[in-house]
This record gives C-alpha cells, structure tokens and sequence, in this order.
C-alpha cells in the first residue's frame, strides 16, 4: 500500500510541475516576444526548440499552425497551447504531430517576417532550454 501510495504522490507531482512549466512557458514567450520579437518571424524557430525539448522529455505535443496570409506556430500538449499569440480557434490550419526536425526545415526554407532578428536564435533556444532545465531538476527532487 505505501508503494502505492508513493507512485500515486509522484505521478500527481509530475502533473502540477507539468502544468507549472507550461504556465511559465507562456510566460516566458510572453517576455520573449517582448525583448526579441519572437511572433514576428521567430514563432516557428521557437515552436522547432519547444518541440525538441517536449521529445526529449517523451511529452506527445502536436503542432498548430495558425492562418493563412499571416501566419503563426505554437505547440499544443493535451489542451495546453504554448505561445498561441493572437491568434483563436477559428484560425487553426492544421493541429497535427510533427516532429522537431521537420520544424526546423520549416523554419529553414521558409520566408519571415524581418522584425525577428536570427541572431536572436542562441539566445531564445537557451532561454527555452534552461527553462525546461529548471522543470527537470524540480522534476528529480
């Protein structure tokens, strides 16, 4: 019973720091688009690194892609949706799995808006990264 009980506690940590780190996700695109302009021309950069670190961890993710003529990427895990932007439900394309590297090809062929400046690239991707960091060392306790 108490191995039960044990397995039971760890799986609901899991959920809250899950839950916690698509709360501070948001909240770090958020910050992100304000210093660095990630949302015009950066989002599919940033969606490629949010989907690599979500395949790392095993977390399933699907990516949406939003519009037609102005178009946006963000991640969706479960019913999250991380860096959605302006953009609602009625925009949504396509919410289908895709992988990291094919987000990045994306990313590599395709025309964006200049506003984003690539050399803002290592910074944003550490910026993820140490984020997800935090989660798996909160993750290990």
């Amino acid at each position: 019973m108490e191995k039960y009980c044990y397995t039971i506690y760890k799986k609901l940590k899991d959920i809250m720091n899950r839950r916690k780190l698509f709360k501070d996700l948001n909240e770090l695109c958020k910050n992100l688009d304000i210093d660095y302009n990630i949302n015009s021309g950066g989002c599919c950069f940033v969606a490629a690194v949010l989907a690599e670190q979500f395949e790392n961890y095993n977390i399933p993710f699907t990516v949406i892609h939003y519009g037609w003529f102005r178009c946006h990427y963000a991640i969706r895990v479960k019913d999250r949706i991380i860096n959605r932007s302006d953009f609602s439900s009625k925009d949504i394309v396509y919410d289908e799995p895709m992988n990291s590297d094919c987000l990045y090809n994306i990313y590599e062929d395709e025309t964006w808006n200049t506003t984003y400046d690539v050399e803002d690239n290592s910074i944003v991707e550490s910026e993820i990264k140490s984020l997800f960091k935090k989660y798996e060392n909160r993750r290990s306790r």
